[in-house]
């Protein structure tokens, strides 16, 4: 707009009301979830999208913006103090106190599923494994500030704390460790593109481990959004259809039914975890593990 019209409209009154009449900016979400190697397609950040598509005609438009690379601890933090407005963790007691969870799991259960990653010239000896006594004398790395590191130790299995999980290949290849594990679901993109390392046929590790958002304790309303949009993408089947198509080929792959289960306890499980709503169980995970 040149400065001449400008000055006119100015002066008949008219610029503020044609700034009025602007639409205002959709509202900003920041969000923590899962890290990916840059390129890898992310699964959380699909469902967030799905929630937040289904509520669009009743909460309207949002924009989703992408926080640095951070520990789940430091993303708890933010949420906290309002910097960041949802992040994603497997869920503790500590977590729900500190923020909104939402509890429905993104991965139907199946993250406290794990398989463990091995050296390829040690798959003999390591898949060999037939119980969890003789498990637990395996020196097995977790990330330090992810929830399973604790889960772990209060079953009684010496763990490696690691500051980031991209650390474990190098301590595998030294043999610093023998295993690391991660979600059944999650598990195979990340060790394909690793030639030295492999993934354990014939056992798993499993403790009922859901993930949820969590959302900031100052946005209330994106919780409430959240919860709505999970009754609308679970009851319209719009959840079932993307869980198929991002999880289903992973699971498949795992073989599940055809391993050993080991089975450890989660002490720090909330008592407010929905474990009887079937709807938000994969059916491995609420006949095997949800008891």
């Amino acid at each position: 707009m040149s400065r001449h019209r400008r000055h006119c409209l100015s002066a008949l009154g008219l610029l503020p009301a044609l700034a009025a009449g602007a639409p205002p900016a959709a509202p900003l979400i920041r969000h923590s979830l899962v890290q990916l190697p840059e390129g890898v397609p992310n699964y959380e950040l699909a469902v967030l999208r799905l929630l937040l598509d289904r509520t669009q005609a009743s909460h309207g438009p949002c924009r989703l913006e992408a926080a640095p690379a951070m520990t789940q601890s430091r993303a708890f933090l933010q949420l906290g103090s309002g910097e960041l407005d949802i992040a994603s963790s497997v869920t503790t007691t500590e977590h729900e106190a500190q923020t909104l969870a939402v509890r429905v799991c993104l991965y139907r259960g199946l993250l406290g599923i794990r398989l463990p990653i091995a050296l390829k010239r040690r798959r003999a000896e390591l898949q060999a494994v037939t119980g969890l006594q003789q498990a637990r004398r395996l020196r097995l790395a977790q990330v330090e500030s992810w929830p399973d590191t604790q889960i772990l130790k209060a079953n009684g299995w010496p763990v490696q704390a690691i500051a980031r999980r991209d650390s474990f290949p190098a301590l595998l290849e030294r043999e610093r460790i023998d295993l690391f594990a991660l979600g059944a679901i999650e598990v195979y993109p990340l060790v394909d593109a690793l030639p030295a390392l492999c993934v354990l046929d014939g056992w798993l590790i499993a403790y009922p481990a859901p993930l949820y958002f969590f959302a900031s304790p100052r946005r209330p309303e994106l919780a409430a959004r959240l919860r709505r949009g999970w009754e609308l993408a679970l009851a319209d089947g719009g959840f079932a259809a993307l869980f198929e198509q991002w999880v289903g080929p992973q699971l498949q792959r795992a073989g599940l039914n055809d391993r050993r289960w080991l089975k450890l306890r989660n002490p720090d499980l909330p008592p407010d975890t929905p474990l009887r709503d079937e709807r938000l169980w994969h059916p491995l995970v609420a006949a095997r593990l949800r008891a």
